[in-house]
């Protein structure tokens, strides 16, 4: 988990919890609830004592800041800015030191005083997906050609989300593939022709990334999308795999096949 700043939420894990707190909340939970998944999922975290009071000051904070704080979760906030638990990481750089004391006591100002009252939170967008794993699928470009995809799983987060990993096949024409000629295509070695790369995130050598919506209005393309074998054997192969918009999806494919 990275930390770049001294605000409570200037750290991954303090992001993770704010966001997975008022998701949960969006999702109906109650804040009993949602607190006591969020202990649950993260209790090696709990165990360290550095993460430990980032969760619960984070958690504190996100609490109070919607109306929903919990009594427990407020004592246990308080008690680690009271015995100076926070502070210890920060006590190397005296800047960042003092820093930090300030937002703790700023902090233990809000939740010493009455909390906002609750907020509505939006249920949030869930990214969801057609394919299953072991689907072989062929997928129109905009230059109304055909690709063929692989799909090796399909991954579901702690938000709900899911999106299928995928491979490319080396494939590139103006019909659909019958299953004999399928069962002869080699994964495409996106690498070799410069990779796919939309600036920030470039496949890396296991040629295999996830594919997901950006958001409501970028849904996955199911009118290009056909089905053409399920369940078949699939492996997922070592190296990273990142992740792409489908809005994003069609430059960046092309670019991989048409620059041979």
């Amino acid at each position: 988990m990275g930390t770049w700043g001294t605000a409570i939420f200037s750290d991954d894990l303090a992001s993770d919890i704010k966001s997975e707190f008022r998701n949960k909340i969006g999702f109906g939970k109650t804040s009993i609830e949602a607190t006591e998944e969020l202990l649950k999922d993260y209790s090696e975290e709990i165990k360290d004592s550095d993460e430990s009071s980032v969760f619960w000051l984070s958690l504190a904070l996100t609490q109070w800041n919607i109306g929903r704080l919990l009594e427990n979760v407020k004592e246990k906030a308080l008690e680690i800015i009271e015995n100076g638990q926070d502070l210890e990481k920060w006590k190397d750089d005296e800047k960042s030191f003092k820093k930090r004391k300030l937002v703790l006591e700023k902090l233990k100002g809000q939740l010493l005083s009455e909390q906002p009252k609750q907020k509505k939170i939006a249920k949030p967008f869930v990214r969801e997906t057609i394919l299953e794993k072991g689907d072989i699928i062929s997928y129109q470009v905009k230059t109304d050609k055909f690709i063929i995809l692989r799909v090796i799983e399909i991954r579901q987060d702690q938000s709900g989300d899911r999106y299928p990993l995928i491979e490319t096949l080396d494939f590139y024409g103006n019909y659909i593939p019958k299953m004999s000629e399928l069962e002869k295509l080699d994964i495409k070695d996106l690498e070799k022709n410069g990779g796919i790369d939309d600036g920030f995130l470039k496949i890396e050598p296991s040629k295999q990334f996830y594919l997901s919506p950006y958001g409501k209005r970028d849904s996955e393309p199911i009118e290009r999308i056909k089905v053409l074998s399920k369940k078949t054997s699939v492996k997922s192969r070592k190296g990273t795999s990142p992740l792409f918009w489908w809005r994003d999806f069609d430059s960046l494919i092309l670019e991989a096949f048409e620059q041979n």
